[in-house]
């Protein structure tokens, strides 16, 4: 690929998702919401929706427009503590109410399929409830039905992060996620960085999109490519112009998943969870896979 043709495609792979499929995104977001507000199956409950993930952080890419929408119930509140801190006595005082994991998810499953249709809702995922895309209207949303949580930062439970968690259908243990961080940890970045940040995680979606399409290498979760270019210093980011600052960029990324001491630090933009731990859908070896397969894709010299 020659110099030209790879500014080209970087110029069109950093563009977000078009106007038209801005205003689907919005669409589905809108209809989740209306499908959980409609009826009186949840008056008197203290709950919240909202988006997270790609749509949420403006990381998507044209043409891979989903939307993950979070109906979290608010009314209790799951907890643990930091590493190495250990609570006092008497513990918070437990839930008096009715709802329990398998009742909210339940509640939210009946009121998306009462909504949108028992055929259009996918109920199979072990996390989210698929809602089916309509071409021409809406993308696909992710329906994730999640409880509240904290994590408290010392014994007296004053000082804490604010999570949201879920538990999956088949009986597994909750998982803790931190979109709020995400999002804020996501936005400072991209300031800090003239906006190169989220291009860039554009950038080896796109890259990924393509490479696995190919069968170069194996797909991956799309917040994959999001966590790698969070791990990259700003000012490497910054550098040069557009191409310029991406084969620094892959170049730092190569530097950092082949250092052990690199691999141990690396963390999910949220930073509350480590980039390489053994529940992850990735490995270390498929940062390094995605990483090569882009150099030789965009057709940099060493």
């Amino acid at each position: 690929m020659s110099a030209a043709d790879r500014a080209k495609l970087l110029s069109r792979w950093i563009q977000p998702s078009s106007d038209k499929e801005k205003e689907q995104q919005e669409r589905a977001e809108g209809m989740v919401r209306n499908a959980i507000t409609t009826g009186d199956t949840f008056d008197g409950t203290n709950f919240v929706i909202y988006t997270k993930g790609s749509y949420a952080n403006n990381t998507n890419v044209r043409r891979d427009s989903d939307v993950d929408v979070v109906v979290e119930l608010q009314d209790c509140c799951y907890y643990d503590y930091k590493s190495g801190v250990r609570g006092i006595e008497p513990p918070p005082r437990p839930y008096q109410g009715s709802w329990t994991p398998d009742s909210w998810r339940k509640a939210v499953v009946d009121a998306l399929e009462a909504f949108f249709g028992a055929g259009s809702v996918d109920t199979s995922g072990r996390v989210a409830i698929n809602i089916g895309a309509v071409e021409g209207s809406r993308p696909s949303a992710d329906v994730v039905p999640s409880i509240a949580y904290r994590r408290y930062a010392n014994p007296e439970r004053t000082k804490w992060h604010e999570g949201t968690c879920v538990f999956p259908a088949d009986g597994d243990s909750k998982i803790v996620n931190w979109p709020k961080q995400q999002l804020e940890n996501g936005r400072a970045l991209n300031v800090e960085t003239n906006h190169r940040y989220k291009r860039y995680v554009r950038v080896l979606k796109n890259a990924e999109n393509y490479l696995a399409a190919e069968e170069i290498i194996d797909d991956l979760p799309s917040y994959f490519m999001e966590c790698l270019i969070f791990n990259v210093p700003a000012a490497t980011l910054a550098t040069g112009d557009l191409d310029q600052g991406f084969r620094a960029t892959l170049v730092r990324l190569w530097d950092l998943l082949k250092a052990e001491e690199s691999q141990r630090q690396m963390v999910e933009p949220n930073r509350m969870k480590w980039l390489f731990t053994n529940d992850k859908k990735w490995s270390i070896q498929d940062g390094k896979n995605l990483v090569l397969a882009t150099w030789n894709h965009l057709g940099y010299e060493s």
